[in-house]
């Protein structure tokens, strides 16, 4: 068979996810249904016209729409969102990006010396491993993952316009800390002058959207300033990973969600890509140590001494260590397929590797049928000649729970939300503080309860608007703010000052009475909520009211450009609104550029003189315009080098 039909052939299994979805069959795994499906949603609506690209005020009191890299505005595959409904976009996403990683695995495991069939193997091992396909929850993290490969390939092929388009796609793709790591491993892999012009034109392709995300990033919630304990967020601890090798191992309890719940990788990987580390050949030996360098990073900040090294090592900015996982898999999946056949030892090694796993693995509490077949391929992919079906054969066996790592849902199931029309009359909600109560409950009413909670981007689905926001990252301005107002009673002055005149949670709140029930969720109202727009005396204080001291009327009232008529009293005012700040919005007041007024938490305004004026806010993302003339010169440079190759 030529190699380019094993390539295609690769991509099957992820061809068959993106029907499945086009079917109505859709993944709605981890935070596919609270996050990604509204993204998609927003998109579809960017692109029709009806929403502002830069700004999104329906969550977290307005934050950064096209500066969150997660919006995927300036990513293709994201624009399918313009024919395709929200939750459908998601699903053939996932499966597109599903080929495109088995396609780009199986070329590079080809590169690397794998013969025969074990290239294709490569592929369809790589998509049906655990960590991969159940980062199709965190789809960002699957789109990123999907080019790693690709990356690898081109930079060992010295290809520099292939490199650093296909980085660029990696981190369009919204995971800037996987497309970091290709460019390095790239550049370790390669270490030429190519590779670094390749990272280099891609870092200067993305940085229309870069420039202004590292601006939001600035006044966020990560960074030197960031709590010490965020970097134990989505940590892999060292008990979860014997389920690597034994399949269907009990795992330890632990306080938090995983962020990698599927962590079953073949055994036959783990094998060949330990003995990888020795291999002859560079590249292959090299990405062989990567692997498991990476696998044992996603570990370190489970203990105290290891959470401070992670936290000096990565200045605060990166969480979720177990996403490291994620290109270990590829790493190895890879380097495994071409190491099969380069030093194979005796049948008696084989043999006693399968009975040595097939006993552990069921000690452990693994599943017998699955682990006793990955037990016996792992040693026939050792020892004998039939390499590539025994892994195969090994492959299978993981693949088999597929449907339930993904979560296959039919379509319909995902529309209901509870006691939405109470919600939709909400100017601001306030969804109550997260609690393991509220956990428990949302786990019991997946996804029903996260769009009911008016959780993650759920409120951007159906005319919401929500005071909390589960974004990349959160207004250190915002954070302290809901710090405050989830203190309770003691929290009331905060909260009404969020705007936010409906409160939702799934638990009695004394003191606000119900606007609507529907089993454990109540609505309730908050009538003591500020105007998200008002003409005060002066900003206030904590426990002071808010003292008007005239009229405001809207003029326009977009998502990015706003205006007012606005009539002072005799002593002049305070423009209040109740909005995250951020650098890129430009006020002014009859013409003339003024400056913000700063009060406690989100609260800001600028000063009115006496008398009728006309006030303006537009808004405008910092750095967008010199990182889109540096995108520019950057693409110019890639389609010139591409030109000169033809």
């Amino acid at each position: 068979m030529r190699p380019g039909f094993r390539v295609a052939l690769a991509a099957v299994p992820g061809v068959v996810v993106a029907l499945a979805a086009l079917l109505g069959w859709v993944p709605t795994g981890q935070d596919l249904p609270s996050y990604f499906v509204p993204l998609r949603h927003c998109a579809a609506e960017v692109l029709a016209g009806s929403r502002s690209p830069f700004w999104n005020p329906d969550v977290g009191c307005g934050e950064p729409f096209f500066a969150n890299p997660q919006s995927g505005l300036l990513y293709p595959p994201v624009w399918l969102a313009a024919v395709l409904r929200p939750a459908v976009t998601v699903g053939v996403e996932a499966g597109l990006h599903l080929a495109i990683l088995a396609m780009g695995c199986t070329l590079l495991a080809r590169r690397l010396g794998a013969d025969g069939w074990l290239d294709l193997v490569a592929g369809w091992t790589v998509v049906a491993a655990g960590p991969i396909l159940g980062s199709a929850g965190v789809l960002n993290n699957l789109e990123s993952l999907a080019w790693m490969p690709w990356i690898w390939w081109a930079a060992l092929g010295a290809g520099m316009a292939a490199t650093g388009g296909f980085l660029a796609l990696a981190y369009l793709a919204a995971e800037p800390q996987l497309a970091a790591i290709a460019g390095v491993v790239a550049l370790t892999l390669a270490p030429r002058r190519r590779t670094v012009a390749a990272l280099v034109l891609a870092v200067g392709i993305v940085a229309i959207q870069a420039v202004p995300f590292a601006a939001w990033v600035r006044g966020g919630d990560r960074g030197p300033r960031a709590e010490p304990q965020l970097g134990m967020a989505g940590v892999v601890m060292p008990g979860e990973l014997v389920a690597m090798a034994v399949p269907g191992a009990p795992l330890p309890n632990r306080i938090g969600a995983r962020f990698v719940n599927h962590l079953t990788i073949p055994l036959w990987v783990l094998a060949l890509g330990a003995m990888a580390v020795l291999d002859r050949r560079r590249p292959v030996r090299h990405l062989a140590w990567w692997g498991w360098f990476l696998i044992a990073w996603s570990v370190v900040p489970s203990s105290p001494l290891g959470l401070k090294v992670w936290n000096f090592a990565t200045a605060g900015l990166v969480r979720y260590s177990g996403r490291l996982v994620f290109p270990a898999v590829i790493a190895l999946v890879s380097v495994g397929a071409a190491a099969i056949g380069s030093r194979r030892p005796r049948a008696w090694v084989g043999i006693t590797l399968a009975v040595a796993a097939a006993l552990s693995g069921l000690v452990l509490g693994g599943s017998f049928p699955t682990t006793l077949l990955g037990a016996v391929a792992a040693g026939a992919v050792l020892a004998t000649p039939l390499a590539a079906p025994a892994a195969l054969a090994g492959t299978l066996a993981v693949a088999w729970h597929a449907p339930e790592i993904l979560c296959l849902q039919k379509l319909d199931r995902l529309e209901r939300t509870m006691c939405l029309d109470a919600q939709r009359q909400a100017a601001r909600i306030y969804p109550v503080g997260p609690s393991r109560q509220q956990m428990a409950w949302i786990q019991d009413h997946h996804p029903l309860g996260l769009r009911s909670l008016c959780l993650g981007y759920t409120a951007t689905l159906n005319g919401r608007r929500s005071a909390r926001t589960f974004g990349p990252l959160t207004s250190l301005a915002l954070d302290a703010h809901l710090n405050e107002a989830d203190r309770g009673p003691d929290g009331r002055w905060w909260l009404n000052a969020l705007g936010a005149d409906r409160i939702v949670s799934q638990h009695p709140i004394p003191g606000f009475s119900e606007v609507c029930r529907d089993g454990d969720l109540v609505v309730y109202d908050n009538p003591e909520a500020w105007p998200e727009v008002s003409l005060a005396c002066g900003i206030p204080q904590p426990g002071e009211a808010l003292q008007l001291c005239g009229q405001v009327h809207p003029v326009v009232a977009g998502d990015d450009r706003k205006e007012w008529s606005v009539n002072a009293g005799e002593h002049g005012g305070v423009l209040l609104w109740l909005r995250t700040p951020d650098p890129g919005w430009d006020v002014r007041v009859d013409g003339r550029r003024s400056r913000e007024t700063t009060g406690v938490g989100i609260l800001r305004g600028v000063e009115v003189p006496a008398g009728e004026h006309h006030v303006t806010e537009r808004y405008l993302p910092p750095g967008l315009v010199a990182g889109a003339a540096v995108s520019l010169l950057s693409l110019g440079l890639l389609v010139g080098a591409i030109w000169r190759r033809w």
